[in-house]
């Protein structure tokens, strides 16, 4: 059995719901033997040797009795996924690879876009951000609209379709369910489609959208979809600096280490890790490197047989000025992981919402040609021994975004975060 490379764990953050493939005979030694191997991982790799108060064992008994009796592919990933959410952890579920391209993060995997983020705001989809030059901005779409239909689906039927996934909290729900309006809204690049959108003065508008090609594509291999892993770096004043990039890629983490170099000078520096996906640890102490002047001890990562202390170590130029981090419900896993560091060793401020507490290690698995698995094998104490999984991280200041706000071209978050280091330089 191979491990996967550290990018498919990149992508199996939100994996994986009960499989939508096409239905197909499995014969029922090949469901024993895929059960088998599923629970055999589980059994000698989960971090936890109590299973999170799971009786391991007897849930072997359970599903083995239950697998032996479906005879569908989706079945049986329906059951596996079942059993294996019973141990309430991020970073954990299975399914078919060919499905891989409809479970991963959209910010990262999609290949055409129509140029918006969106955020559920008091039950509602409202658009937070429309790229200049973008399909929706050339439509005139505009930041505070909101979405009340995309391709006939309405928010309420979305919430039908979402499979909702371990740390089951609020936040991580929604969390979830904000991804799954992302997976709608980006797309096949040069598909089409429909959004019936409120404008400003809550008047309906339908305009049907071609999804734009993404370019700078990165191969990741293993067939993998292309990863667009994107980073921006600006001055929002002359003594503020604004940095913000999509995932800690170690492959391509030169381009946000060149962007944070190109704002190296600033009195105050804004990290904006709001739909920021987590990925490599390592890339993460790479950027973090660069805000410590000697070595510091963040945390330690456990498991059933070892505790091994890690450390940010100083890397290059250490940034001398103030320090903001913006995170929110879509910043997961190494997301959090770097605001908690930054949170602990004092570097910065925290500034947002709080995060969904997916924050676990996770480790991949081919069980055969088709299937991969995905569990934790880790979980990180800082040495307050506070753990992020499922409690997520805080911010210093908590502040909501808001669509009044955003239809005045105000990012609450944003200015709060300005506001914040304007007082502080």
């Amino acid at each position: 059995m191979n491990k996967l490379s550290y990018i498919i764990l990149l992508s199996i953050l939100p994996l994986f719901n009960s499989c939508n493939s096409h239905e197909k005979e499995i014969t029922k030694n090949e469901r024993i033997s895929i059960f088998e191997q599923v629970w055999s991982v589980v059994n000698e790799h989960f971090y936890d040797p109590n299973f999170n108060g799971i009786d391991w064992n007897q849930k072997h008994y359970e599903y083995k009795a239950k697998i032996e009796n479906c005879n569908k592919t989706d079945s049986l990933f329906h059951l596996l996924n079942k059993m294996l959410f019973e141990l309430n952890s991020s970073h954990c579920g299975v399914g078919l690879l060919s499905e891989l391209d409809k479970a991963v993060s959209p910010y990262i995997f999609s290949s055409g876009e129509i140029g918006i983020d969106i955020r559920i705001i008091e039950n509602q989809i409202v658009i937070t951000k429309v790229i200049k030059n973008s399909t929706a901005d050339n439509a005139n779409i505009k930041a505070g609209y909101i979405i009340e239909k995309f391709d006939g689906l309405t928010l309420s039927e979305i919430e039908k379709l979402v499979k909702y996934k371990p740390p089951f909290n609020d936040r991580n729900k929604n969390f979830h369910l904000t991804a799954e309006v992302l997976r709608h809204i980006y797309g096949q690049s040069g598909t089409n489609i429909e959004i019936v959108f409120g404008d400003e003065n809550n008047k309906s508008h339908s305009k049907v959208l071609k999804r734009k090609e993404r370019l700078n594509g990165t191969s990741l291999g293993g067939g993998m979809p292309l990863a667009h892993l994107n980073s921006q770096s600006f001055f929002i004043s002359e003594d503020i600096a604004y940095l913000t990039f999509n995932a800690f890629n170690p492959a391509d983490l030169e381009h946000v280490l060149n962007d944070l170099q190109k704002v190296n000078k600033s009195k105050g520096l804004i990290i904006d890790l709001r739909g920021n996906d987590g990925g490599s640890i390592e890339g993460m102490k790479l950027l973090l490197g660069r805000f410590v002047s000697e070595r510091k001890k963040y945390g330690t990562y456990i498991n059933r047989n070892e505790r091994n202390e890690d450390y940010i170590e100083p890397i290059g130029a250490n940034y001398q000025g103030k320090v903001v981090l913006l995170v929110d419900e879509m910043s997961i896993s190494g997301a959090e992981n770097m605001a908690g560091i930054i949170q602990y060793l004092g570097i910065g401020k925290i500034i947002g919402n709080q995060t969904p507490g997916q924050m676990l290690w996770g480790n991949g698995y081919l069980i055969n040609d088709s299937i991969a698995l995905a569990i934790p094998i880790y979980k990180l104490e800082y040495p307050n021994g506070f753990n992020p999984e499922n409690n997520g991280i805080i911010p210093d200041i908590e502040i909501e975004l808001n669509r009044e706000g955003l239809l005045k071209g105000k990012d609450t978050q944003l200015e709060k975060a300005i506001d914040y280091l304007n007082k502080q330089i």
